[in-house]
């Protein structure tokens, strides 16, 4: 790493509910071009907003704050951490004389929607759980531990705590059957969810047994590489999943929050992908890979029914952390959909 900015933001999504402003528009912020990309200065833009700046460290580092929560960015890095969760950027953080820049694109696709979620937009009713793979598509295997099984138990744990919380939920399998990845999303919107989350676990290729830890995809944004392995280019154009940029990327974040903080599990970070479930969503998606089914000691636990349960648990945790956030605001409830 060539150096760092450490940027101090809160209260958005601290647990008092300390309220902030609109954001100022970020039109009205000064650019810089670098790498083909437009930038904006740090320290501008928490100017812009009223927050305090203190550069630290002989202007290799920023702190802007209100006192609340934070962000932490790494220059010449595509990672974040937002409130101590991981979030991966679409560019790098760039560092040049003794300033920060952050790429245009990633506040207003990544920072800004978390930083100020838009509130008041209708109820969440149905959720759509998505258990990943099924039938012939067993999924990562090792031995006679198949993906598929547990994707599944899971999905129909996180269904029975959902209910039991009062809430709405229905699965696009409930049985060991394949599901064409395009019908799941389709499933979902003939159903009107108001959300798709898909369940999967994950498996390492050339790190071996090695990687570790749980992380949660919504949809790249238009112009940028993905941060899955595979790393889809930035000359993708616009997918249906793009249209639900602001509120996917904030469920991922609480449910990586959720997951991170429940079960003791390493931070690996929202990401971007384009899969094809949420690329099709015609809501908000996201993708859990809720550990490595591909490590020794990870692969045990996710075998654990009980385990399970406490994964369950914080997925619905984050989904009600979402939920509560996205209805604030609303002055009435919608009439309930028919069944």
């Amino acid at each position: 790493m060539n150096g760092a900015v450490a940027l101090l933001l809160g209260g958005w999504l601290a647990a008092s509910g300390a309220a902030w402003a609109a954001p100022v528009a970020l039109d009205r912020l000064e650019r810089i071009s670098a790498a083909g990309h437009e930038y904006v200065r740090v320290r501008d833009w928490a100017q812009a907003n009223g927050l305090t700046t203190t550069w630290l460290q002989a202007g290799k580092a920023v702190r802007v704050a209100n006192g609340a929560g934070n962000v932490v960015l790494t220059g010449d890095s595509r990672t974040a951490v937002v409130n101590g969760i991981g979030v991966w950027l679409s560019f790098p953080v760039l560092m040049r004389e003794s300033q920060g820049f952050v790429a245009l694109a990633d506040l207003k696709t990544a920072l800004v929607p978390l930083l100020f979620p838009s509130k008041g937009a209708g109820r969440i009713r149905l959720i759509a759980l998505d258990p990943g793979h099924g039938g012939k598509d067993k999924g990562f295997f090792h031995g006679s531990q198949f993906e598929k099984n547990y994707t599944l138990a899971l999905a129909q744990e996180v269904r029975k705590q959902l209910v039991l919380a009062g809430q709405e939920a229905t699965l696009t399998r409930s049985t060991d059957a394949f599901v064409e990845l395009g019908e799941r999303p389709d499933i979902a919107k003939r159903r009107r969810a108001d959300l798709f989350v898909s369940l999967h676990f994950n498996s390492a290729g050339e790190a071996g047994n090695e990687a570790q830890g749980v992380e949660v995809y919504c949809a790249t944004p238009v112009g940028a590489s993905s941060t899955n392995a595979r790393g889809e280019g930035a000359n993708h154009g616009p997918v249906l999943g793009n249209l639900y940029n602001d509120r996917s990327v904030l469920l991922a974040w609480q449910l990586q929050k959720a997951l991170v903080t429940r079960l003791g599990m390493e931070d690996r970070g929202v990401r971007r992908a384009r899969f094809q479930v949420l690329c099709e969503a015609a809501m908000p998606a996201v993708l859990i890979e809720g550990g490595f089914l591909s490590h020794p000691a990870e692969r045990r636990r996710i075998a654990d029914a009980s385990f399970r349960r406490q994964m369950a648990k914080a997925v619905v945790e984050g989904i009600l952390a979402y939920k509560r956030t996205v209805e604030s605001g609303n002055e009435a409830p919608r009439k309930r959909r028919p069944s």
